[in-house]
């Protein structure tokens, strides 16, 4: 029987096809265990960087909080107490609640016990120093009924640095730059200035007169003290649509209307409420503000107006002198004592530009007494809120008087492993930075 078997050349043959598959099969194991760890480490490396992202988050959220329901040193459950201690500087002009320092950011907060009652004022800093990321707490102030002593965490002095996070390449906080900052109130540039009114020439000056709307049997003049305006303006003299003779509301809609004139200059006698008004012109989606204040005047029989019966408003009028479509008059009342708030303030928007918008105040009163009463306003002023809209710029470094009006912040943090890089931006809003929004 005749035997066969390889011959030298085929089994060298065999054995390099399979050496040749055995490299390529552990290269394609090679990569595939490369991937698989890379993979891991991009995961890792992504889900340390979301956790201390959270954890910053956290606190910048707070930052400024600063009202609780209660203090626990006596106050009733139904007084808030209210903390300056939040304020980084207040007596310095700083009313903000952080402080930046290249890659650090300081801030300030307050702590709440799990009913939501006041417990602490908190310092909390966040900072890199040599790729490491810092988290430090410091207690500045407590309540000793529900806080005895301070805790580890948050000490109230020599408070320790916890490392959070090692390998970190980058960790940047960029504040938000307010669409209006308080330099452009000194801005010389037409149309620059966030104050429409009572001045636009010269935003130092805040004098303002009331021009009346004189018309027919519907608007009448109205006595103004001084009549050349000021930084208050007193009314008095008041038309009534009350009926002496017969003891009851007549039929007439006899109204006072006075027109926002910029300054004190000298106005002729003769000259029309369309052509001395302060023109003003508003823009689409930015937020503005009207306020002024209303100081009580004792022995004012105003303090006989009726909501829902008499009329007081603020509002916008056209060159027409009627109101626009899109931009109703707000109502407002005056102070009923001395210890009542006496400012008022209304915000608002359009969703079209506004061209040649004069302010006026309305009064409609059906009380008899109105003739004696009188009304003073003050402070009057039309401004773009600043903090209503705002853009994160890199390189934006808010000066003293804008910190108190960013309302968001932005953090940039990479964190490194196993050679890959994880990466987290967050846009956290601010709304109680600052003493108001």
């Amino acid at each position: 029987m005749r035997k066969s078997g390889f011959t030298l050349m085929e089994l060298m043959v065999y054995i390099a096809i399979l050496g040749i598959v055995v490299i390529v099969a552990g290269q394609a194991f090679s990569n595939s265990t490369k991937m698989r760890v890379r993979t891991e480490s991009m995961i890792k490396a992504n889900a340390t960087a979301d956790d201390a992202g959270m954890l910053i988050q956290e606190d910048i959220a707070l930052m400024g909080a600063k009202s609780a329901k209660e203090s626990g040193d006596g106050k009733t459950s139904d007084v808030f107490f209210k903390s300056n201690l939040v304020y980084m500087d207040v007596d310095n002009g700083d009313s903000s609640s952080f402080r930046m320092n290249g890659d650090s950011l300081v801030l300030r907060r307050m702590s709440y016990d799990s009913l939501g009652r006041y417990r602490s004022i908190e310092e909390v800093a966040w900072f890199l120093q040599n790729k490491r990321l810092f988290r430090r707490c410091k207690t500045i102030d407590k309540d000793k009924s529900r806080l005895a002593s301070a805790p580890a965490s948050c000490p109230e002095s020599d408070p320790p640095s916890v490392e959070i996070l090692d390998n970190v390449e980058l960790f940047k906080v960029i504040p938000a730059k307010p669409a209006v900052l308080n330099s452009d109130y000194n801005s010389a540039a037409a149309g620059v200035s966030p104050r429409l009114l009572p001045s636009t020439a010269n935003v130092a000056d805040h004098a303002f007169r009331l021009f009346p709307r004189i018309q027919g049997n519907d608007f009448f003049s109205v006595d103004r003290d001084p009549e050349r305006g000021g930084s208050s303006v007193t009314l008095s003299n008041f038309e009534s649509n009350y009926d002496v003779d017969a003891e009851k509301i007549g039929n007439t809609k006899k109204a006072n209307q006075v027109f926002v004139v910029g300054g004190t200059g000298e106005i002729p006698l003769a000259a029309a409420w369309s052509d001395v008004c302060t023109k003003v012109n508003l823009e689409p989606n930015v937020e503005y503000e009207i306020s002024f204040r209303i100081p009580f005047l004792n022995e004012n029989m105003m303090r006989s107006f009726t909501p829902g019966m008499d009329h007081m408003t603020v509002g916008f009028r056209n060159m027409a002198g009627q109101m626009d479509a899109d931009l109703p008059d707000f109502a407002f009342y005056p102070p009923i004592d001395a210890a009542a708030n006496n400012k008022r303030s209304m915000r608002f928007s359009v969703n079209n530009s506004k061209k040649n918008l004069c302010l006026a105040f309305t009064f409609a009163f059906y009380s008899p007494m109105a003739q004696r009463g009188r009304i003073a306003i003050s402070n009057l002023e039309l401004n773009k809120v600043e903090t209503s809209n705002f853009e994160f710029v890199d390189s934006y470094k808010p000066a003293l008087a804008d910190k108190a009006n960013v309302k968001a912040f932005k953090i940039k943090l990479q964190v490194g492993r196993n050679g890959e890089k994880g990466d987290v931006a967050l846009v956290v809003p601010t709304p109680s930075n600052g003493p108001k929004d």
